[in-house]
């Protein structure tokens, strides 16, 4: 494992960061119409936390001599709600299981505090994971009239 390799992966983890918080704000604003301000709040809480990984990501790639990436992949917008919690859920729990793969690299390079770092990561979206599981499964309210 190389130090070249591990900027490469943190750069795949900064893209999916910058591609979720593309999807959460406009999804923050579909869903307001549709179920109220609730699950606005969840996206955007979510693109603030986002915004962390991705200061967090950029700091430590430009430590290790990287350039961090700006580039976001790009998600078909959609208007039902059902499938665009399981996209959200689809795509969140690959990061988390990237998260950890990029964790135990970290670890084999001797980066403690990165390996840490990461793991907190996986830990946190592990958690909206579940969220987002309780999302699918409860029927959301309409928004008040």
């Amino acid at each position: 494992m190389s130090k070249e390799l591990l900027i490469q992966d943190l750069n795949q983890d900064l893209t999916a960061e910058w591609s979720t918080i593309a999807r959460y704000m406009v999804q923050a604003n579909q869903v307001r119409d549709k179920v109220g301000n609730e699950l606005h709040h969840i996206f955007l809480q979510e693109v603030e936390d986002r915004l962390e990984h991705i200061t967090y990501l950029t700091d430590i790639i430009v430590r290790l001599g990287g350039q961090p990436t700006t580039v976001a992949e790009v998600y078909e917008t959609m208007d039902d709600l059902p499938a665009m919690l399981k996209l959200d859920l689809s795509l969140e729990s690959e990061q988390v299981e990237r998260y950890r793969q990029h964790a135990k690299l970290a670890a084999e390079l001797g980066q403690d505090e990165l390996k840490r770092r990461l793991e907190t990561i996986a830990a946190n979206e592990a958690k909206y994971v579940e969220v987002l599981r309780h999302l699918i499964n409860v029927e959301l309210p309409a928004p008040a009239s």
